[in-house]
């Protein structure tokens, strides 16, 4: 009987629960008010956001927002934005401040600048009646090194000279949400004043009214911030949105791939895109060498690899599909008559709290690699300071996130039927803030079956 009577009550609670979630989007006389975390913070960490304590987001990752979450109790809030350290510890306050939220109104806590001079802009807006079936647009100035910026919102091919913006905004501030018809845009972002000198220019937005649905609208808070991926463009759009948040690229921007020759046996190598075989993608790539990283089109691509200076033969072909503002790492393994590939993306950011690091297993004499990363010093294998376990060949780990700091680096092979063996280290090695690295476990470039750890500095072009 108890059973049945808790239940009952779990039930209720959660309608309850329901209810004040219905309530917030129409609150009428209810004191509902919506905050989000959005964090914009150029060379940072994920981040923690509480208000008095309780949290809004834990772990929130660059270029994202938490979206709203309701609360009853209008008035000032304490409000401590932390970094999310690797350890997955959290830092000393970035943000400790008071913030007023109000009744029916959207606050949103974005954190722009930099780790070592964060700068919190709250902006405010009326909540709007749910569903959404109107545009409308908000901007806000996160970008570290521009003064004053011009925002447009215009139909594709106009002469920005002779249209006015739809905002000048000033650094570390924001518009108001503007409402714009359905249609078709492209979004322009200029130093103020200064219409010849586009910064920015999104590819074609396209807003269509659909008359027998009432929720066909969009409401957009959209981050001016600086460009960490690839393209020509300075700066790049980090959108928040009830549909979740995502990145507007400027026009034009493409993938990018790097080659790697992991081929014991192969000589220097070049690749050729599309079988467009007039002049190489990459060239002269000797064994253990990386290529600059390359522009390509986003879009399923064909890469021929031959020796350098040589159409003929092709040692190896491969297809697959490059996504846009993403750097590709194509290692080539195997011998020559066995070729294939290892083929990663990945974007590199630099974040200032962090020594980042991907571990590729590219030796052909490695079943299994593990890596462990002890105290300084230290030569005994603890399961403790395991930081990769059983890495097959060929393949790689994602980037890790890595506390600066001396460690020692200790990584060991085993096949499927023999005990685990140290192959490298124990060998000092200091992981720094703000490192991207790659490391590859090969045979060396002299020949023999004793492999090495060679480093890759992934923020080199």
């Amino acid at each position: 009987m108890h059973g049945v009577t808790m239940l009952k009550r779990i039930v209720f609670l959660a309608a309850l629960s329901t209810l004040t979630v219905l309530i917030g989007c129409n609150s009428g006389g209810a004191s509902i008010y919506y905050i989000q975390g959005f964090n914009v913070l150029s060379d940072g960490p994920p981040l923690s956001f509480r208000q008095d304590g309780l949290t809004i987001s834990n772990g929130l990752p660059y270029g994202t927002s938490s979206g709203f979450l309701p609360g009853t109790i209008v008035g000032s809030k304490r409000i401590e934005i932390q970094p999310v350290l690797a350890d997955l510890s959290l830092g000393d306050p970035l943000i400790d401040t008071n913030v007023d939220v109000s009744k029916d109104i959207e606050t949103s806590l974005i954190v722009a600048g930099n780790f070592d001079d964060p700068e919190l802009i709250v902006v405010t807006t009326d909540r709007r009646k749910r569903p959404i079936s109107e545009i409308f647009f908000q901007f806000v100035h996160a970008v570290n090194a521009q003064d004053a910026l011009d925002v447009y919102v215009a139909a594709p091919d106009v002469d920005l000279s002779t249209t006015a913006p739809f905002a000048t905004i000033e650094k570390f501030e924001f518009t108001a949400s503007m409402l714009i018809p359905f249609g078709e845009y492209v979004i322009s972002v200029t130093p103020a004043g200064n219409p010849g000198q586009v910064l920015y220019v999104s590819d074609l937005l396209t807003f269509v009214d659909i008359p027998e649905i009432d929720f066909d609208g969009v409401e957009w808070l959209v981050a001016i911030a600086d460009n960490f991926s690839i393209g020509d463009s300075s700066l790049r759009l980090l959108v928040s949105s009830e549909n979740g948040g995502f990145a507007l690229d400027a026009a034009g921007t493409g993938a990018a791939l790097r080659i790697t020759n992991a081929s014991p046996d192969a000589p220097a190598l070049d690749t050729f895109l599309d079988e467009d075989f007039s002049a190489p993608l990459t060239s002269n790539t000797g064994y253990a060498d990386r290529s600059p990283v390359t522009p390509i089109p986003a879009a399923v691509a064909t890469v021929s690899v031959t020796e350098t200076g040589t159409v003929d033969p092709i040692l190896h072909e491969y297809d697959r599909e490059y996504l846009q503002s993403t750097v590709f790492d194509s290692i080539l393994v195997r011998d020559v008559a066995e070729m294939t590939n290892l083929t990663f993306g990945g974007n590199p950011r630099s974040v200032v709290t962090d020594g980042k690091m991907r571990f590729a297993n590219v030796s052909t004499e490695a079943s299994f690699v593990s890596v462990y990363l002890a105290d300084s010093g230290t030569s005994d294998l603890d399961e403790d300071d395991l930081i990769v376990r059983d890495l097959p060949f060929p393949a790689s780990t994602d980037y890790l996130r890595l506390l600066p700091g001396e460690y020692s680096l200790i990584i060991t092979e085993r096949s499927t039927t023999e005990n685990e063996t140290v192959i490298i280290g124990p060998i000092p090695y200091e992981f720094l803030g703000g490192e991207v690295q790659t490391g590859l476990i090969i045979l060396p470039e002299s020949g023999g079956d004793e492999e090495v750890l060679m480093v890759y500095d992934d923020l080199l072009p």
